[in-house]
């Protein structure tokens, strides 16, 4: 199948599953709960069908091993089962370099924006990085443009050994973030994002070497190094956290919208 009709096999799939669920919800609410049950084991199938359907996109190449990271990630837009904020449906690729740490990103949002029934937290206007895991000891991180639908979003992916007792960042566009240690995967953990806690003057960390790039477009996903011709330096854009819910988008220092702490 070509990208196209993967895209639109995954948007049949959700819309199949959407009726399906105000079907079985109406019979619920209608006392014949068990003459649902038909419909959402067929909902499950979709779900897992709508999984097995994204797209591996290039995201990072790990400094240390030179292994090409490519995440599952809907690009078709923002009003997919992907970036659903609190109940995103995602799969994690197999196997991560042992010396993957974590997934974040920003977006630059193009009108008009999609108005998806679900919270969408797609990260501030610009890449930034987060000091406390970037100036960790070994830690390097990679920065990729990653086009979804008419915007313009990054990923910032983090390499080297944990840092020991150091809060990690929500994988980009979710409420959680899955811990690893030594390509092992640990278990789950929360962490509310908070622009204070993000640095988006790129330059230094550029050219100390911590943070590499890869051009856009490039197929081959060279690692590059140094900030004279990276094109994410100093870009415009918002430096705050981008909210899409209830057709609306707000800008925001910090977003929970779940209770993380």
């Amino acid at each position: 199948m070509t990208p196209d009709d993967t895209a639109g096999e995954r948007r049949r799939v959700m819309s199949e599953s959407h009726r399906l669920r105000a079907e079985a919800r109406a019979l619920r609410a209608g006392g014949r709960a068990r003459d649902a049950f038909p419909l959402w084991d067929r909902i499950e199938e979709l779900t897992h069908r709508y999984r097995d359907l994204l797209p591996d996109v290039p995201v990072a190449r790990c400094p240390h091993t030179g292994e090409l990271v490519r995440w599952p990630i809907d690009t078709a837009g923002l009003d997919t089962w992907f970036w659903d904020y609190l109940n995103a449906v995602r799969r994690t690729p197999q196997p991560l370099p042992p010396s993957w740490i974590a997934m974040t990103g920003a977006m630059r949002l193009t009108e008009p924006v999609e108005t998806p029934p679900f919270a969408v937290v797609p990260g501030p206007g610009v890449p930034f990085v987060v000091p406390r895991i970037l100036g960790a000891p070994g830690v390097r991180a990679v920065l990729a443009e990653v086009p979804v639908g008419a915007h313009t979003g990054w990923a910032v992916t983090y390499f080297g050994p944990r840092p020991p007792d150091v809060r990690l960042v929500n994988l980009w566009g979710t409420n959680t973030y899955q811990v690893f240690d030594d390509g092992v995967w640990r278990g789950w953990d929360r962490h509310r994002p908070r622009i204070s806690e993000y640095d988006f003057a790129l330059t230094g960390w550029l050219e100390s070497g911590a943070l590499r790039w890869i051009a856009p477009g490039d197929d081959t996903a060279t690692l590059r190094t140094g900030a004279a011709d990276c094109p994410f330096v100093d870009l415009p854009g918002s430096r705050r956290i981008a909210v899409l819910a209830n057709g609306t988008v707000q800008h925001l220092a910090a977003f929970a919208g779940d209770g993380a702490g």
